[in-house]
């Protein structure tokens, strides 16, 4: 039998989480001597103290780490509960969230979406874009209810389902030295000037993680949150970059020349959720719906 207080676990996550006692009974719409009498009380249940009091401030004892853990879970699960009751008493459609990169947001996820939509009208849609790395936040925030990012792992709040493997490719200037070649080594771009895309971008990591492993320096690095601007100053001669071959498109072509790389490499894209709401409804429609175009080899 549970023979600790569940309202006791999640005051304490909020006592930790905000650095502060007072500002968890302000969230939680209680009072300080309440909190402290939760917190004293769970301390009581577990045997052992969980904090440390000294002027004001405090520290986590090392059985406090650990239960604050499993209270983190906790909350994250009473949250996606709450969220899931709100959406069945609802009287209008439910909204599923989902976010995704700038580049799919135009190149891929479109089409899902389109025939998601087709086949579950009565499910509502908003889309969000951010950079890989931040997308992931994102989640565990429960801002969004679903990811599709690339070169992401699991953990024991996130579950990951695979959905596609990316080329990297090379865009050069037409008129460029290179741009000749029928494919091009990623030695051959050391001295000339790289722009790639900003930090938290999936393919600045796995572009910089090659570089460095084959100790290659470009002659400049210029980093650039969008796509669209890359594209731009590669075709106006202002250096090369490395993209995600779905990134370029037919109209592109004509503007700057697209090169294979011969030292192959490619971007794991997956679609993220929170293990805790594997069981709302919406979010296993989208699933459901990915995996058939995935089967079909529709992606």
């Amino acid at each position: 039998m549970f023979s600790y207080s569940l309202n006791s676990l999640i005051v304490f996550y909020e006592v930790v989480k905000l650095d502060s006692f007072s500002r968890a009974a302000d969230l939680l719409f209680m009072t300080q001597p309440g909190v402290s009498n939760h917190v004293a009380q769970l301390e009581a249940q577990t045997g052992t103290r969980l904090l440390i009091r000294k002027k004001g401030t405090y520290t986590l004892t090392k059985e406090g780490k650990i239960v604050f853990k499993y209270a983190e879970k906790i909350e994250a699960t009473a949250r996606g509960l709450e969220t899931a009751i709100k959406g069945m008493r609802q009287d209008t459609s439910p909204l599923l969230k989902i976010a995704t990169t700038p580049v799919y947001s135009k190149v891929m996820v479109p089409f899902i979406l389109g025939s998601f939509q087709k086949d579950n009208p009565d499910i509502m849609i908003a889309l969000d874009a951010g950079s890989s790395d931040d997308l992931v936040d994102t989640l565990l925030d429960m801002k969004n209810d679903v990811v599709i990012a690339a070169s992401q792992k699991g953990s024991k709040s996130i579950a990951i389902f695979p959905l596609l493997k990316e080329e990297l490719v090379a865009i050069v200037p037409r008129d460029h030295p290179l741009s000749s070649r029928a494919s091009l080594s990623l030695r051959d771009i050391q001295g000339y000037p790289l722009i790639i895309r900003e930090k938290g971008s999936a393919t600045r990591n796995a572009v910089c993680a090659v570089l460095e492993s084959m100790k290659i320096k470009p002659s400049v690095l210029i980093d650039m949150k969008s796509t669209e601007f890359i594209k731009e100053w590669v075709s106006q001669g202002k250096g090369i970059s490395i993209l995600i071959k779905r990134a370029v498109t037919a109209d592109d072509l004509e503007r700057f020349s697209l090169l294979h790389l011969q030292e192959k490499q490619s971007l794991d894209v997956s679609l993220l959720f929170l293990k805790s709401r594997k069981y709302d409804l919406a979010i296993r429609r989208f699933i459901h719906h990915v995996e058939e175009l995935k089967s079909k080899h529709a992606l």
